[in-house]
């Protein structure tokens, strides 16, 4: 009776795993040669988007110092301009002088400073009077090109960076640590450093971005991936660690002073902190992101804080590293925003040539998958990528700046730029990301999408379909949407733009990145 009534069970096992087959059979066929559906409301809105930018590190210290005029302008263009990623925000470096003490073996990675450190004394309230910095001589090249770009009308923020306080400020009078994980600031120098970032945002603004546009946001970013090594023989650019406690303490001195200096000056200037390296909270680095995110609300500072920065170095596709941090963010701190700031893919480049790095669409999946899940799983209401412009040989820059044999210059772009454009274009600042489902709720036709209404009402969806099928959608919830203009990147393509009447159904191209912009 026993044996029958196990075989009995198996039996019924092997019919349900059966049916199960072929319901999933079925499901796959319908989804793979079918019809699916993105179904839109404009009643279920997340985040407000403020736009795309990437940052003027290192590479700019040469390239403003170039006597080809139209050479320079074609590079912001590219960048800038409305001809290529019209990206909104400037991320500009701060230098801490490390050109003048660290032997780097890329000397552009120990940026210029604009302090004249023959004018310290031992004082540390040098650092507030603007007389000791040589705002005619120094940084010239990054402000030439930081006014290129500005003038081309579309960047409404700055973010001013500092990746080290000035090395006079560091306990080892260099702009890393001696070791690994040391807290090379000085305690008596929080507020000297504080006033450093002050002086020289302030020269900036007043004298060069007010020339184009007074009404720029301007954030001050002085700390930028506190949990990394940044120190020891292997240091390789500028950087400083701050555990928890420490860089609470500083962060609250910076307030402080800010809002003295906001007062004084009669400027706006925002905090922005606090440039995590990552935001994983387990299987993570020596100091874990809310680690720092605990002892910030020990501090009177943090009342204040409405958003908060981060990159996503190590996370790259996971969904469950975003799940978790969406979760711990919506638990803890639900009014408290997010801004990707940072992210490159941190890989050598593999292709033979010239540019040395990844041309194909490959690449571009990679990256646009990590601009979409940050939009759609963190809520990020800004996205940038790392360096704007690199030099070639690893996969960290936007556009790059190659010379050939023949010693001309040239500006080379991969499929990472046009995926970029594919978002930065067609999602305007003040767009509301809007509910995007997608039929394929399994995902097995590789299709991934997000939704956005734009101010002027239009409707913009972007589709990743790195499948090899090409898939006809039905999008839902957009009557009165009469005309399509649609946007392809794909392995043949870059950007092509095609625009046209709108019946309902688009058709989503195998391997392909499309943007699909609805109007009425």
């Amino acid at each position: 009776m026993k044996k029958k009534r196990v075989l009995k069970a198996v039996a019924c096992l092997t019919c349900a795993v059966a049916l199960v087959g072929c319901v999933l059979g079925i499901y796959s066929l319908a989804v793979i040669f079918g019809t699916t559906t993105i179904t839109l409301d404009t009643s279920k809105r997340y985040q407000t988007m403020e736009g795309f930018g990437a940052s003027s590190a290192w590479i700019y210290q040469g390239l403003g110092k170039l006597e080809d005029e139209d050479f320079k302008n074609q590079a912001m263009e590219m960048l800038y301009g409305d001809s290529g990623l019209a990206l909104n925000i400037f991320r500009y470096n701060i230098g801490a002088g490390g050109v003048e003490v660290d032997n780097y073996e890329d000397p552009v990675r120990g940026a210029e400073t604009f302090f004249v450190a023959d004018n310290f004394n031992g004082d540390y309230s040098v650092f507030a009077d603007e007389n000791n910095y040589d705002f005619e001589n120094r940084d010239q090249a990054v402000i030439d090109t930081f006014e290129r770009a500005l003038s081309l009308g579309n960047i409404d923020k700055v973010v001013f960076f500092a990746n080290s306080p000035h090395y006079l400020m560091t306990l080892n009078g260099k702009t890393h640590g001696e070791n690994v994980y040391d807290n090379n600031l000085k305690e008596e120098c929080y507020e000297a450093f504080s006033q450093y970032m002050l002086v020289i945002v302030n020269y900036l603004y007043e004298n060069i971005v007010c020339k184009y546009d007074k009404d720029i946001e301007i954030l001050i970013s002085p700390v930028n991936e506190p949990q990394w090594k940044w120190g020891g023989k292997d240091a390789t650019q500028e950087g400083c660690h701050y555990d928890p406690k420490q860089l609470a303490k500083f962060y609250d001195t910076f307030y402080y002073q800010l809002k003295k200096f906001n007062l004084a000056h009669s400027t706006k200037f925002e905090m922005d902190i606090f440039e995590s390296g990552n935001y994983k909270m387990i299987l993570s680095t020596r100091t874990k992101f809310n680690e720092y995110m605990t002892e910030f609300e020990k501090y009177e500072f943090f009342n204040d804080v409405t958003h908060i920065s981060l990159h996503s170095y190590g996370a790259v596709t996971s969904v469950f590293y975003r799940e978790l941090f969406a979760d711990y963010m919506a638990k803890y701190y639900p009014n408290i925003s997010v801004s990707m700031s940072e992210y490159c893919t941190l890989e050598w480049g593999l292709e033979p040539t010239l540019i040395g790095v990844d041309p194909t669409m490959a690449m571009g999946f990679k990256c646009a998958k990590v601009i979409m899940r940050d939009i759609t799983m963190l809520n990020v209401t800004d996205w940038s990528w790392w360096l704007s412009i690199a030099r070639g040989g690893y996969e960290d820059g936007l556009v790059y700046w190659l010379e050939n044999e023949a010693g001309t210059q040239l500006l080379e772009v991969t499929k990472r730029y046009y995926v970029m454009k594919q978002f930065s274009n067609y999602i305007e600042r003040g767009s509301v990301r809007i509910s995007s489902e997608y039929s394929d709720f399994i995902g097995i036709n590789g299709v991934e999408c997000c939704a956005f209404k734009n101010p002027d009402d239009s409707i913009t969806v972007i589709v990743i379909n790195d499948s090899n099928k090409s898939h006809t959608v039905k999008l839902k919830g957009v009557s009165g949407y009469t005309t399509v203009k649609e946007v392809l990147t794909d392995d043949s393509v870059d950007w092509q733009v095609r625009e046209y009447d709108f019946s309902g159904n688009v058709k989503v191209l195998p391997n392909s990145m499309m943007t699909f912009v609805l109007t009425k």
